[in-house]
């Protein structure tokens, strides 16, 4: 169990790395790590739009499920840690998904205004 949670841990903070390497322009289109839609990609202004728009709530989820999995495996029985590990993916599911509809919103003006 502690390996798993020690394994989320590592991705969650490595996706907070990723959206605030793109969110400052640091790491540019690409089709490997940031939010890859269509709209996103379409040129460095929407990509960098898209990111910064979806920092906050990308970086809250993974924070919130962090502090949900941390204390997983210490819960007292393995269906409370089960439940503490899926409500921390959910929180970050939650976050990527609202940083990406507010990332796409975002990208989507900057190309109504070109």
């Amino acid at each position: 169990m502690i390996f798993a949670v020690l394994m989320l841990i590592a991705c969650y903070l490595l996706l907070a790395l990723v959206v605030v390497r793109c969110a400052d322009g640091r790491m540019g289109i690409n089709g490997i790590a940031g939010i890859r839609t269509p709209t996103i990609m379409t040129n460095e202004q929407t990509w960098l739009a898209g990111h910064r728009a979806a920092k906050n709530p990308t970086l809250v989820g993974a924070f919130a499920g962090m502090a949900i999995t941390v204390p997983a495996p210490f819960l007292p029985s393995e269906p409370l840690q089960a439940t503490a590990i899926l409500v921390g993916c959910g929180l970050l599911l939650s976050g990527v998904l609202y940083g990406a509809a507010k990332g796409t919103k975002a990208a989507h003006h900057i190309l109504a205004m070109q």
